[in-house]
């Protein structure tokens, strides 16, 4: 079985649901480590056996980039941050010792995590990269073969894309104002789907330009199932919900599909004040993840008032 490495670019305060992302981590210490790197920590730390934290900047990541892969990151290009993720390799593989893994990737922080390394693709070796997305990366997981990323890293493609600049962006759009938004990409929701139509701009680390680059050393794999089942063909991701078992992961819609799977994507939740995150349940082995928050799940009242929530 292969070993992999997801890194993590975090700006800002780590959101409240941090300790139960990390917590889903933890059962695939076997195969899997994250690196989550964060300009509010103070220093690196072991957070569980799974997730290291890791100080870093953006001012420290225009450096790097700079210095490492001659790169010129614009300081007002925050909302591309998303898309340097798959440039940390080169930039810490030394750092953080990186060599050791298989495969290297990326994810978001507003998942939980099954056990990955039922649902990866037989022979994964053979694959230059692996997404949990149809014809194309997914944000919320990718990984990438270490023996052909140095060489996806260099294409001048990527150089292009990181160093475009948005000078032309009327100042007045909404959703681009206050600094507690400064490192959010610029789509996921209509208004920042509006801006990236008017900027004709689509992520890097979404594009399929990533998936043409890979391929061309060995075939891709960018398949929603078995990975993640919620965005497979029938489900109606915008009515599901997850149940974490012990470190399995099992997703339901309302039509009455439910599939396990590695990853499930609860960022259409995140953003709404309905979606509450306390630390009562983190010691329970049941969670449920929907779109009033994360809860001990454990209860069968409580499960079925999770399926009701489906209905509204």
């Amino acid at each position: 079985m292969i070993s992999g490495a997801f890194l993590i670019l975090y700006l800002g305060e780590l959101p409240a649901y941090f300790k139960y992302w990390a917590k889903t981590c933890e059962p695939n210490h076997d195969h899997f480590h994250w690196f989550v790197y964060n300009d509010r920590i103070a220093r690196r730390e072991d957070y569980n056996q799974t997730v290291t934290l890791v100080p870093y900047s953006f001012e420290r990541l225009r450096s790097d980039l700079k210095s490492s892969l001659h790169i010129h990151l614009p300081p007002q290009n925050t909302r591309v941050v998303c898309d340097c993720r798959t440039m940390l390799y080169a930039l810490r593989k030394d750092t953080d010792l990186l060599d050791r893994y298989d495969f290297i990737g990326y994810s978001d922080l507003d998942v939980v995590y099954g056990d990955i390394a039922r649902f990866l693709p037989d022979h994964p070796g053979r694959y230059s990269l692996i997404s949990a997305a149809d014809h194309r990366p997914c944000g919320p997981f990718t990984l990438f073969n270490r023996n052909y990323l140095k060489a996806i890293l260099e294409n001048d493609r990527i150089k292009t894309r990181l160093e475009q600049t948005f000078e032309s962006l009327p100042a007045d759009l909404p959703g681009l104002q206050g600094n507690d938004s400064a490192f959010k990409p610029m789509s996921g929701n209509s208004t920042k789907d509006k801006i990236a139509e008017h900027l004709k701009f689509a992520h890097l680390d979404e594009s399929e330009e990533l998936v043409e680059m890979a391929k061309t050393h060995a075939p891709a794999f960018c398949k929603a199932l078995p990975l993640q089942p919620a965005m497979g063909r029938w489900f109606d991701h915008r009515r599901a919900f997850a149940l974490w078992d012990k470190g399995r992961l099992y997703v339901r819609d309302i039509w009455g599909h439910q599939k396990e799977g590695a990853v499930f994507h609860f960022s259409r939740f995140k953003n709404r004040p309905r979606f509450q995150v306390t630390s009562d349940a983190l010691e329970s082995d049941l969670l449920g993840i929907y779109k009033y928050g994360i809860i001990d799940a454990r209860a069968l009242s409580t499960r079925f008032k999770m399926l009701l929530t489906l209905l509204y």
